[in-house]
């Protein structure tokens, strides 16, 4: 007899059905059940049968399951006379919890099916699909450590979920219209309304309204993505004015807005489902308001059952955007959006774990996550070395955490910005929620080098152990934890802002990197920054100061008042409130300023990315870089700034402008990464950082490294922004420790 344990994402995706079956076919006696450390089976029968079970039990994986242990035991036979499903069992370790999955095939074709007792039912689910992690509550998975425990399943539904053989066997949120949750639809004051809360979500749209739609993970914010007022309105209650919106799509209209190619449309209907960044087409079907001066569209697919009843002919797209206030969470109730929506479309399943969608954005074959939440959450990474229980608290922006132990990290969803009491309300819970099901207990802490983070006093306030981990070192080490990389690297750090060992602003950084240290060898001179973050959401005023600093004449620059540039210069001439930076993002927003793209901007990097948005589909490579200087490890642009200055005053079309720029920076890395390639015969090579989010400058940096025999490697299952910090961060300090 064999003794299986299996630990993985095993439980909520159909796994001891599966094992049911195979052993059933296998003529194999015993049980299978879930424990906290994963699922267990004992297995009797014929040897060459066994051999066979476990071969099956490796190659047929349900869709959504992942094995990452799997031990055996041979032990004498106990003579079991059949093979059965038991109930599950408390032991020690803990089990995966699988992501919240997109309602697959078979459910939907139920859903349409009129003579189905699910049809049109709009939380219809099976073993593979529907909510996990937002609805989990205590492992192991169990229908009554979950947000259904107090929905009495009826006879039919009870009927299914213990036949072994039924698709919806222990599918713990099995339901329909006579025991499951139930939509609701509420006017402003949260009323409910009488009547089909579809045909009233529908006819609210229609009329332009702004209707919060309550999910899988939290609400959306919605509505007819072709009103160009209901749009505006949006934009004007959330604060957005420029930002773009994503848009829900029908799948057969996919091709009207957007170039995809069959590899993203396999993304688009997978059990993830995220949003993929896409080139959008010339139409005439959206509101010219949705993504004002943006060549690209955030699109997905309904992942919901009742998404699929909401869209319809009439309503093919619609905006569906983070039902959240700005810079706040996601919201899972309808309360936290009563300022902002007209009406609910919500539901009585409560929410009890968040996750936004997640982001993918494609560039030249190669799929980079903007942002990991719903689809992704809580499936740990494989890292390259053994770690104490460490937690790393993440940066500012883009916040996460990471929770690790041994060689398994487990990244939370995406947070938001630590601004609010609501976000960090937010990260606590998730945290503590993290440590339970985990039965993680950090013994170190690691956080960012900048004292002011809110993550840093939260790290502080733990006592436990602390390291102190430099921004761009954590950007780099989560890159190579991901390709488990366990050696030297020349690592290449671009970003907007990451607090330097010399008390600097940093973002443009070129090191020679492991987990236990890097060494500086190039960065971007330092330029002014006057008034420090205040100057982030004015390029203009960085545009200004940069070209004080170059010796160029700064006044042909419009954006920018008289009192403005009193303050700059005064700031200058008495070294008063400047911060001094090597940063990416600063340059491409002076740049970007003196094109006059967005002196003032309502969103982050949005100068920088209308500036990619200029080279449109050329190649970079079809032009000559500006002049600039490598000197002692020091990139120096005041030559850079001085030419582009020179086109600006000459009328040199914006375009080009911008493909000379971009050309400059692949140029003066490639010939950093070289010099210090001589030095130390590395030869590979790590991009990180928030600009590689750019696909201009990834993928040409990609192709010139590779042309000069460099192995590149840069984030795919992270993203390459703030969101990856607290990964590199665990890495860091456990190898510090040692």
């Amino acid at each position: 007899m064999y003794i299986i344990k299996i630990n993985g994402i095993v439980q909520g995706v159909g796994f001891r059905p599966f094992i049911y079956k195979l052993a059933l076919e296998e003529d194999i006696n015993g049980f299978v059940l879930n424990s906290t450390s994963g699922v267990q089976i004992e297995a009797e029968g014929k040897i060459t049968k066994l051999k066979t079970f476990i071969s099956r039990i490796k190659s047929e994986l349900p869709p959504a399951a992942e094995i990452n242990k799997f031990e055996v035991k041979l032990v004498p036979d106990k003579k079991y006379n059949a093979f059965e499903i038991k109930i599950s069992s408390q032991t020690t370790g803990s089990t995966l919890i699988s992501p919240d999955l997109a309602v697959c095939n078979d459910c939907i074709n139920e859903f349409n099916n009129p003579s189905d007792p699910r049809f049109q039912y709009p939380f219809i689910n099976c073993t593979n699909c529907g909510p996990r992690f937002s609805i989990i509550e205590n492992t192991p998975y169990d229908r009554p450590v979950t947000s259904m425990k107090d929905f009495k399943m009826c006879s039919f539904c009870d009927n299914e979920y213990k036949n072994p053989l039924n698709r919806r066997f222990h599918a713990q949120p099995i339901a329909c219209e006579k025991c499951g949750p139930k939509l609701i639809f509420q006017d402003k004051k949260l009323f409910q309304i009488d009547g089909s809360p579809i045909k009233h979500t529908i006819e609210a749209l229609q009329r332009g309204k702004i209707v919060g739609i309550k999910g899988i993970g939290g609400f959306h914010i919605a509505c007819d993505a072709k009103n160009f007022k209901a749009v505006s309105e949006l934009r004007k209650r959330k604060h957005r004015p420029h930002k773009p919106f994503a848009i829900m799509v029908l799948p057969d209209r996919i091709k009207d807005l957007v170039h995809i190619n069959n590899d993203e449309l396999k993304i688009l209907k997978s059990s993830v489902s995220p949003i993929i960044i896409l080139p959008q087409k010339e139409n005439n079907f959206l509101a010219e308001n949705v993504a004002p001066d943006n060549p690209n569209l955030g699109i997905f697919f309904p992942y919901a059952p009742h998404h699929y009843q909401i869209l319809s002919k009439e309503l093919p797209f619609l905006i569906m955007t983070s039902g959240n206030k700005s810079n706040e969470p996601i919201a899972k109730n309808e309360n936290e959006l009563i300022a902002i929506c007209d009406c609910f479309l919500t539901h009585n399943r409560p929410i009890l774990n968040r996750s936004d969608d997640s982001i993918i954005m494609p560039i030249d074959k190669k799929n980079i996550i903007i942002r990991r939440s719903r689809g992704y959450v809580p499936t740990p990474l494989t890292i390259p070395i053994k770690t104490i229980p460490t937690l790393g608290c993440g940066a500012e922006l883009k916040l996460t955490f990471s929770l690790s132990e041994k060689n398994k990290l487990f990244l939370s969803p995406y947070i938001g910005n630590s601004g609010s009491k609501e976000t960090i309300d937010f990260y606590l819970e998730i945290f503590e929620k993290y440590k339970k099901w985990f039965k993680i207990d950090p013994e170190l802490i690691a956080c960012d080098l900048q004292p002011d983070f809110a993550t840093t006093r939260f790290a502080e306030e733990t006592g436990l152990p602390i390291q102190r981990i430099q921004h761009h070192h954590a950007h780099i080490a989560a890159v190579m934890a991901e390709h488990q990389l366990d050696e030297q690297v020349i690592g290449i750090s671009y970003d907007g802002t990451g607090y330097g060992t010399d008390q600097k602003i940093w973002g443009g950084e070129i090191f020679i990197a492991d987990y236990n240290k890097f060494e500086r060898v190039s960065h971007l001179e330092y330029m002014p920054l006057p008034g420090g973050d205040a100057a982030i959401k004015h390029p203009i005023r960085i545009a200004y100061s940069y070209l004080l600093k170059s010796s160029c004449d700064p006044n042909f620059l419009t954006g920018i008042s008289d009192f403005e540039k009193n303050i700059i210069q005064k700031q200058l001439q008495n070294n008063f409130n400047v911060f001094q930076t090597s940063s990416m993002g600063r340059l491409f927003d002076s740049v970007a300023a003196m094109l006059e793209l967005f002196p003032i901007i309502s969103f982050e990097a949005q100068s920088a990315m209308a500036l990619e948005y200029l080279c449109k589909d050329a190649s970079v490579f079809d032009y000559d870089p500006y002049p600039y200087e490598l000197d002692v490890g020091v990139i120096k642009i005041g030559s850079l700034l001085k030419s582009i200055y020179n086109d600006v005053r000459n009328k040199v079309n914006h375009s080009i402008i911008a493909l000379r720029f971009h050309r400059t920076i692949i140029d003066f890395t490639l010939n950093s990464v070289i010099k210090a390639s001589k030095s130390t015969g590395i030869k590979k090579v790590v991009l990180s950082g928030g600009v590689m989010q750019n696909r201009v400058i990834l993928s040409g940096l990609y192709e010139i490294l590779q042309r000069n025999n460099f192995t590149v490697f840069f984030p795919s299952k992270i993203p390459p922004n703030d969101s990856s910090i607290s990964f590199g961060q665990v890495m860091i300090a456990n190898r510090l420790l040692r």
